[in-house]
């Protein structure tokens, strides 16, 4: 199966640290807890993994059968030296975008499973962790003001800048993913939910977006269950607007919708001339 990923323009992310949350999953035994643990990266092992998590689930051949001369040579391609130098192309990518974003409206978190002890859950030891499972981008981006009447086909932000519909920065989650090992365990959407706190109460945004490749069923439907709806272009189509990717090192322009979301009301005692 493949992994939940969305991917949008990596022109337009903006920083902020937050504090880890913790949610108990299931026990091993008696006296084993596992518990997912979301937080921003804390170390290169951390930023390692997430770039491994990434290259695995969006870059990797996804097929490769022995009777087929051109998936083999790509398999071994990949294997003998393009995987490496995309693992490390990406995560020297995301150190450093983390630095140059920090203090910013810009969210990297990590989920993490961790085995606990019993006498470890009720005490401050964050236990013993299995590595990086899922993580989640978000930023802030350009979208049209109302989402529900426009159209645009703006390649990126720096075009929308001139486009004729009125744009406002806006939250968007730019990438979405969890490890095909442990996806319909709810990681996701804890990591979705995280996004919307964040966004919600720390931004004191009203609104939450996501650009979804029309074709990744798996991240429509956890989208659409967590109360996202399609945005309409000026004839009640679908919205489509043109999102620059990255795609093994080389930045690629593809088709996505616009979903979004309303994560806060206007009695929520947010001044709008304090945004």
């Amino acid at each position: 199966m493949k992994s939940l990923l969305i991917l949008v323009s990596y022109t337009t992310i903006l920083s902020i640290i937050i504090n880890p949350i913790h949610h108990t999953a299931s026990s091993f035994s008696a006296s084993t807890t596992t518990t997912i643990s979301i937080s921003p990266p804390s170390s290169a092992d951390d930023y390692r993994q997430l770039a491994s998590l990434l290259v695995s689930s969006f870059d990797a051949p996804q097929s490769c059968q022995e009777d087929d001369a051109v998936p083999m040579m790509e398999r071994l391609q990949w294997d003998l030296y393009e995987k490496s130098f995309t693992e490390e192309f990406t995560y020297k990518r995301y150190v450093s975008l983390a630095r140059k974003m920090r203090g910013k409206k810009y969210c990297l978190l990590v989920a993490k499973q961790i085995d606990m002890d019993s006498d470890d859950v009720s005490s401050s030891s964050l236990g013993r962790s299995n590595g990086v499972v899922g993580m989640v981008e978000m930023g802030m981006s350009l979208c049209p003001v109302d989402a529900n009447n426009t159209s645009t086909t703006a390649y990126d932000d720096e075009i929308n800048k001139s486009s004729k519909e009125v744009m406002s920065p806006s939250p968007l989650i730019g990438v979405i993913c969890v490890s095909p090992t442990h996806q319909k365990e709810g990681i996701g959407t804890k990591l979705l939910n995280k996004c919307e706190e964040v966004a919600r109460d720390i931004w004191k945004e009203e609104f939450i977006c996501v650009d979804v490749e029309p074709n990744n069923t798996p991240a429509l439907s956890l989208f659409e269950m967590g109360g996202y709806v399609e945005s309409l272009d000026g004839e009640g189509g679908v919205l489509k607007r043109n999102t620059t990717i990255l795609r093994r090192r080389r930045a690629e322009i593809k088709p996505h919708y616009l979903l979004r979301k309303r994560i806060r009301d206007d009695d929520d005692g947010c001044d709008p001339n304090d945004r």
